[in-house]
């Protein structure tokens, strides 16, 4: 087998058609690396090898083409054929060869990252996996047409007959798309010849024991067959024994259905066996908090899902069918449904009055239940110049988890939202909005002035930095509120005006606010500018989630609180959440400076440390009636483009307070998975550079030296 390897491999650069397949693929590859990785300063090379899938469909009909079918034509397959080595060995020889030809420029492509590594932080796994699929994706197109190639004598018609085949495989995804609109149609058992939609979870950064077993069950199977045409020729069999069609034919059959069963068995693999998920924000995988979540549960739930498995793949939900499986998997209690509208367009309205559309969701316990729209399965950015949106994050897990929860929860806990004292809106922070809405609370807006208090119904008070005083009578039903056991998330940022009667709310708990802007010495405690703090992090039912996360919390121009100790009762406990160093300091003129906040120090400033975010609780003769109060020093932290640069590390503060506030042991409030990865830094010249070298200098060079080889041979 060794002889036949070398002999392949020296015959494809003898006559420059190796060298032009390798110059060719790092031409093509190393321009879409240019251009959506160098250029684009994006850190994964998925995207890449995703879009190079095609030149394999051209390149490889003709590097297969003549690797049997030629000898064939010119009767050298006799020598073969004679030779002491199993057509096996022959067959695996060639096949290796070519695939060695093949490996040259994935082996290349394996440096791209490394490259990208100097320019920024870079997605080595979901690269590597991508590669991984594109090797893959190569082999089984080379044992096809290694196979084509070996049951005709004409190499263009091997190469025609290849081309069309390996284009059908590419195809085959939309072919059974259009041909079975339901799944339950006779066409659907095309998708054993469906190559490319198999490479999905590879390419997306997830590593499918079920696809690589796939490829290399194709692969094998095309050789064993090469094999079987070729021992039609190779040997004679004696007709009073048995006929070589029907030897051959069994043989086939019996090679076929191993390979079916095989596939077979491997795809009843449960997902979290089969599939590992290497994406840098684990897209695909279920956070602890909902595996928690699902081994609680002691009731059935109903996900009835608005279409068909097809027609979800038409709409390119594949991130919340491997969720939904996972759901499914990990809970007994917990049953997922298809449902064919074109079948029974009305099933819906058995559990909701809403309309639906293709990718809803139905959540469904008993009589309650909860629709979750396709729209909140993905945020979405909207480029307002071209009026197109971008998929920016995936949602799936959070909706679906506060789903379950909503329909398995008697008792909606409600949010009261103070407004009256020029407070901000909640509308204005949307990652909070959702956050809220993600834990089930219902909210309503308070205005203690005609409510004459807080409600009894209220298991919570959210008050978002009043701009304007609280009058004595507000300030009193509050207090009374807190003092009662209420529960309150309360932002006190930085005012015009002295606001006495709302502070003296947070003085009674010994936080004394100090109204002015607090900027940071130390640069390791900030970001880009002294009003962008990173405070340090204490342990704290606030920070709790974002320390086991690894997170960083970022404040923006934020007020402070001090802590008098004999300010605090007995039965009072302050958890300093956040503080500040003891390089910061509270810029208190800023009427001064012309709203503009000045970073040089002054005597009218105080100095620091201070609390920027803290917890506060006070317990009671009744422990369920304990005071507790999260407390901020701004609400610009909640903001939808500061919550983002920490990952939602702001938000999952407030969503950590929220569940203690009303007894939820498991947390159900997800936040939404980024798809946006690291950006590279790449200058726009030595991006230039580098693609000179990786699409001319580089190909042009394999491709003369190839030239210059087969030259020399036929000169001599």
């Amino acid at each position: 087998m060794l002889a036949i390897f070398k002999k392949e491999l020296k015959t494809y650069f003898y006559s420059v058609t190796g060298a032009l397949f390798v110059a060719v693929n790092l031409l093509v590859i190393g321009l879409y690396f240019m251009a959506s990785c160098l250029m684009s300063m994006n850190s994964s090379l998925a995207g890449v090898m995703q879009n190079v899938l095609f030149i394999l469909l051209i390149m490889i009909p003709i590097l297969t083409m003549r690797i049997l079918a030629e000898e064939k034509r010119q009767k050298t397959d006799q020598l073969l054929l004679t030779a002491p080595v199993s057509v096996g060995k022959i067959v695996a020889g060639k096949f290796l060869a070519i695939l060695s030809i093949f490996g040259v420029p994935v082996l290349v492509s394996c440096v791209f990252p490394l490259i990208m590594s100097f320019f920024g932080k870079v997605q080595y796994a979901e690269s590597y996996s991508a590669i991984l699929g594109y090797f893959l994706f190569g082999a089984a197109c080379i044992a096809v047409g290694v196979f084509i190639s070996s049951i005709t004598e004409s190499q263009v018609i091997a190469a025609v007959l290849s081309f069309i085949a390996l284009f059908l495989t590419f195809l085959m995804s939309g072919i059974v798309g259009i041909l079975t609109q339901s799944g339950d149609n006779v066409a659907s058992v095309l998708k054993i010849f469906d190559f490319s939609s198999r490479l999905d979870n590879l390419m997306s950064g997830v590593i499918d024991v079920k696809e690589v077993i796939y490829f290399v069950t194709v692969v094998v199977l095309m050789l064993f067959l090469t094999c079987q045409a070729i021992q039609k020729r190779r040997y004679s069999v004696s007709k009073s024994t048995i006929s070589l069609s029907v030897y051959s034919n069994v043989t086939v059959v019996i090679g076929i259905a191993i390979a079916v069963v095989l596939n077979l068995m491997v795809g009843q693999l449960p997902t979290r066996y089969a599939e590992f998920d290497v994406t840098s924000g684990k897209m695909y995988t279920l956070t602890e908090d909902s595996k928690k979540f699902l081994s609680s549960l002691n009731t059935d739930i109903q996900i009835l899902v608005v279409g068909t498995r097809e027609m979800m793949e038409n709409y390119d939900y594949k991130e919340v069918e491997k969720t939904l499986d996972q759901y499914a998997e990990l809970s007994d209690h917990v049953k997922v449904t298809y449902k064919d509208p074109t079948l029974d367009p009305t099933f819906y309205q058995k559990y909701t009055d809403e309309n639906v559309s293709i990718g809803s969701l139905i959540v469904v316990n008993g009589d309650r239940s909860k629709v979750v729209s396709p729209y909140d399965l993905y945020e979405t950015s909207v480029d307002y110049q071209t009026y197109s949106s971008t998929k920016t994050g995936y949602d799936g897990e959070g909706q679906i988890t506060s789903a379950i929860s909503y329909v398995t929860t008697d008792d909606i806990p409600k949010l009261y939202i103070v407004t009256g004292h020029n407070e901000d809106s909640i509308s204005n922070f949307t990652s909070l909005n959702n956050a809220i809405k993600k834990q089930n609370i219902e909210t309503e807006e308070l205005n203690l002035m005609t409510s004459g208090g807080v409600p009894e119904d209220a298991d919570a008070v959210l008050i978002l930095s009043p701009k304007s005083d609280f009058s004595s009578d507000d300030a009193e039903q509050m207090l009374k509120y807190l003092k009662d056991g209420g529960k309150a998330i309360i932002t006190s940022g930085y005012t015009e005006t002295e606001t006495p009667n709302f502070d003296s709310i947070l003085s009674y708990y010994g936080l004394n606010h100090v109204n002015g802007v607090v900027l940071e010495g130390d640069q390791q405690h900030m970001y880009q500018t002294p009003l962008y703090l990173i405070p340090d992090s204490d342990s704290s039912t606030l920070t709790t989630a974002v320390k086991s996360a690894k997170l960083l919390n970022l404040l923006p121009q934020s007020s402070g609180f001090t802590v008098s100790d004999n300010e605090i009762r007995d039965t009072e406990t302050i958890e300093k959440a956040l503080t500040t160093t003891d390089s910061s300091y509270a810029k208190m003129n800023i009427q001064a400076d012309q709203g503009q906040v000045s970073a040089e120090q002054d005597a009218s400033d105080v100095n620091g440390p201070f609390v920027v975010a803290s917890y506060v609780t006070e317990s009671a003769d009744d422990d369920e009636k304990g005071t507790k109060i999260a407390v901020f020093g701004t609400d610009n932290l909640f903001a939808d483009q500061i919550d983002a640069l920490v990952a939602g590390a702001n938000v999952q503060m407030v969503t950590s307070a929220l569940n203690d506030m009303i007894d939820q042991e498991i947390n159900t409030t997800i936040p939404a998975k980024s798809y946006d990865t690291a950006s590279l830094t790449v200058p726009y010249g030595t991006a230039l550079l580098l693609g000179f070298f990786l699409v001319l200098v580089i190909p042009v060079v394999i491709l003369a030296s190839g030239i210059v080889v087969w030259f020399r041979r036929r000169r001599k």
